[in-house]
């Protein structure tokens, strides 16, 4: 009857320090001080650890690009595929002040090319050619990044093109863009472009393509392992990142930083706040 007890006693302490353990896994952390208005910190599992306007609608700005990557990837056998870059497709986006990779009109390049030039570089350029070389047209590629947000859960999400730049109609929310991050991630050929830090490419001349993220940062060596910003005067500073700390990996999006020249910026400060706050 003793050894009953005691065995019953050993179990109700084992399940109270497992329960505590859990609990403590999942109680969400105090970040007072972002400058970010919507903020979203969870681990891998999907547990939210910290949430901040999470589900107000926001304008992604180029966190867009994220989606247009994946579609990309999914849509494209073979990523060494050759296209030509449009001089339609350049003076388009120039026109429009957007961000772009460097590439020029009459370029050849590889889809491969184009996705480091969309995720790294952040360029225009590159979003613009993919949807014309993968579904023909820019419209027809925007359909199937919004077939894919329905299908991954992205409720809040609505895209009008493939590079972020502002419109009324294209919308999402940082919990939306966690549901997209999560999912992009899980593909080997996403994760390793959306942590490398710089590629070459040779389109036909050696263009280096270096990760807007870390020219951003004090020093490309530090917990952020990779990361796409954007940013529009509508949207604010944007991150969604992915960060490490003691082997563990947690996923933080954030939008409506303000702009401003600090170093670091403000929406890379606010990763870095959640890092130490882990």
């Amino acid at each position: 009857m003793k050894n009953f007890v005691l065995l019953c006693c050993i179990g109700i302490v084992v399940f109270a320090l497992y329960y505590t353990n859990k609990t403590y896994e999942k109680v969400q952390l105090e970040l007072p001080s972002l400058h970010s208005q919507n903020a979203l910190l969870l681990n891998t599992q999907g547990e939210v650890l910290f949430e901040k306007n999470a589900d107000a609608i926001i304008y992604p700005a180029s966190l867009t690009k994220i989606m247009t990557a994946v579609v990309a990837i999914e849509l494209t056998e073979d990523l060494q595929k050759q296209t030509i870059v449009e001089p339609q497709t350049i003076a388009t986006y120039t026109a429009q002040n957007a961000s772009m990779a460097g590439f020029h009109a009459g370029d050849f390049v590889t889809i491969e090319d184009l996705l480091y030039g969309t995720l790294l570089a952040s360029g225009a350029d590159a979003t613009g050619t993919l949807a014309e070389a993968i579904a023909g047209s820019e419209e027809k590629f925007v359909t199937y990044m919004n077939n894919k947000a329905q299908e991954i859960g992205m409720n809040d999400t609505h895209f009008v093109n493939t590079s972020g730049l502002h419109d009324e109609a294209h919308v999402s929310s940082v919990r939306d863009i966690s549901k997209l991050l999560r999912y992009a991630l899980e593909n080997p050929t996403f994760y390793h472009i959306f942590t490398s830090k710089s590629y070459t490419t040779h389109v036909p001349n050696e263009l280096i393509i270096t990760n807007s993220l870390f020219t951003k940062m004090p020093g490309l060596d530090g917990p952020i392992l990779g990361g796409k910003t954007g940013y529009t005067p509508e949207a604010g500073l944007c991150l969604a990142s992915i960060i490490e700390k003691e082997g563990k990996s947690f996923l933080f999006i954030t939008t409506n930083a303000p702009s401003d020249v600090r170093t670091p910026p403000p929406h890379i400060e606010d990763a870095l706040t959640a890092y130490n706050a882990l």
